[in-house]
């Protein structure tokens, strides 16, 4: 079952109605409705790129030595440039308060240049974008237009293990810029900080506040240009501020993956257009990275079995499964993506791995409320290794049981 195509009737009215709405002085029309059906191609352009995501083995770790984009983030200060400091006790991801039909019109025409994002609304989407935690200390910077505006937004996160000071980022740039291309590339040569790159292609630096001091704060950074001319970033320090604040934690809370993802929730939240999508706030919440799916798979996980690693990239999660009796270790993996709704049928397949001796084992179905997913077992620790049991460590009716888990209903 195919994904939708962008390219339909509905994509057509949508872009064409934004653009002229943006290029036109005195052309009237209703924003919120714009909003609203702006949303399915960033959604699905999303979707589509998440679908080609590999697991395992997707990052390639370099020693750096250059300062680059780094030094400062090249969207500015997380710890003292935000405008709005919105500090919400009463619920820890509260509704947001912004109306589109509100806020000034972008001061900028040019279509390269357009944007429109409230602080509340990077705030919210920092929220919804961050696993399970606590948050406190909001803060946010609008952007309506010009190619100098940053909308930002940064937070106190608290899992449980550590407060950390997490921000996000988004502006407009000239996508074929060759000098910003270049300070996003992963230098050769090396001192304290890593370079990591994902298959997004975001460049992710592991490094310090202080960067010839491996003992000060720790601060990780993920960039990437987008196609549409966007700049996006996502930040993370293992304290509640960049300055002024001792290590909380041994390291920052997402893992270099998780951070990439974090960068990629923010493009897939805008459209070409630079009008937020207004689907990403509703209800309920669209999957907005990979620990969503894997805490998911890892509830259903069958007795016998423990978590002894985790991972994934978009709308895919995986674990290591360790197996108490045979003491040996395995993969398995949760997929989902936008599918037809089928009366709940289970597809199960059994074909041979990658190595002599692996197999992979699959369930698969589709939510009524058109979500596809897919559990996938190996007999091996990762997919492209050798076997080390006879066979998956879940049989076909448990991997269908767990696809089939009420569980995933709550996602989109």
């Amino acid at each position: 079952m195919p994904l939708e195509d962008d390219t339909s009737e509905t994509a057509f009215q949508s872009n064409l109605s934004e653009a002229m709405r943006r290029t036109g002085g005195d052309f009237v029309t209703d924003r919120r409705a714009l909003l609203a059906a702006g949303a399915l191609r960033g959604r699905r352009k999303l979707a589509r790129r998440r679908a080609a995501t590999v697991t395992g083995g997707l990052l390639a770790l370099v020693v750096t030595g250059t300062a680059g984009a780094y030094g400062g983030g090249l969207l500015g200060d997380r710890d003292g440039t935000s405008v709005a400091d919105m500090k919400r006790a009463e619920s820890p991801r509260p509704e947001p308060r912004f109306a589109i039909s509100g806020k000034p019109e972008p001061h900028s025409k040019n279509p390269k240049w357009y944007m429109r994002a409230s602080a509340d609304q990077m705030i919210k989407l920092l929220e919804i974008s961050l696993p399970k935690g606590q948050f406190s200390k909001q803060r946010g910077t609008s952007n309506f237009g010009g190619p100098d505006g940053v909308a930002n937004a940064s937070l106190v996160y608290d899992d449980g293990y550590g407060k950390s000071l997490v921000s996000i980022s988004a502006k407009r740039v000239d996508p074929k810029d060759k000098a910003l291309k270049k300070s996003l590339t992963c230098p050769d040569k090396g001192s304290p900080e890593t370079c990591v790159t994902d298959s997004y292609g975001h460049m992710i630096r592991q490094g310090f506040v202080d960067r010839n001091d491996p003992e000060s704060v720790k601060k990780w950074q993920a960039y990437r240009i987008s196609s549409d001319g966007f700049l996006l970033e996502a930040t993370e320090y293992n304290a509640p501020a960049e300055k002024g604040a001792e290590a909380t934690r041994n390291k920052p809370p997402l893992t270099a993956m998780q951070l990439g993802e974090l960068a990629g929730a923010v493009e897939g939240a805008f459209t070409k257009f630079g009008v937020m999508n207004a689907e990403t706030f509703s209800s309920p919440q669209a999957i907005q990275g990979s620990w969503a799916v894997r805490e998911t798979l890892e509830s259903l996980v069958p007795n016998g079995l423990s978590q002894a690693g985790l991972g994934g990239l978009g709308d895919e999660g995986y674990i290591v499964v360790y197996d108490v009796k045979l003491k040996v270790k395995t993969f398995l993996r949760a997929t989902v993506a936008p599918g037809t709704p089928d009366g709940g049928k289970v597809r199960t397949r059994q074909k041979a791995g990658k190595q002599p001796g692996s197999l992979e084992w699959s369930a698969e179905t589709v939510t009524p409320e058109g979500l596809r997913v897919t559990v996938t077992a190996f007999n091996s620790q990762y997919p492209n290794q050798a076997a080390v049991r006879p066979e998956p460590p879940l049989t076909l009716a448990q991997l269908s049981a767990v696809a089939t888990s009420g569980k995933w209903h709550n996602f989109k």
